[in-house]
């Protein structure tokens, strides 16, 4: 029990961005229960302030790889937008994909720089041999 004190049950937990204030230079983001239980002792909410937007993106992303999801806005605007936005929220399929999409973007860079060192070979060779 003496263990558990300063332990966060993240059960039924969310994160939501908390828009800055007008002469706040701290960005700050919140974790709540979706259950609209007590989060930490008696508060229903805890506000967490960071100093780089950097910061708050890290804090985030560990929670997500933890099981904390971003809250989900249900707009109009959402509702009506593509497919693309429909993604998943499993943090180890997120990992996968983020390795594919870096994957992909090394091999991308690697065609350009090959295209672009035999474009003036290939021009050179056409004009020669015609």
């Amino acid at each position: 029990e003496k263990e558990k004190k300063y332990m966060l049950p993240l059960d039924n937990l969310k994160v939501r961005d908390i828009e800055k204030s007008f002469m706040s230079s701290k960005h700050i983001f919140s974790i709540f229960n979706t259950e609209s239980r007590n989060v930490y002792k008696d508060n229903r909410t805890l506000e967490l302030a960071c100093d780089s937007q950097e910061d708050v993106d890290s804090w985030k992303s560990s929670l997500l790889r933890a099981g904390v999801y971003p809250e989900k806005t249900t707009t109009v605007e959402s509702e009506n937008s593509t497919t693309s936005e429909n993604f998943s929220m499993d943090p180890q399929l997120e990992r996968k994909v983020e390795t594919i999409r870096n994957l992909v973007d090394s091999y991308m860079a690697i065609v350009n720089k090959c295209v672009r060192d035999l474009m003036p070979k290939t021009i050179m060779h056409l004009m020669i041999n015609n």
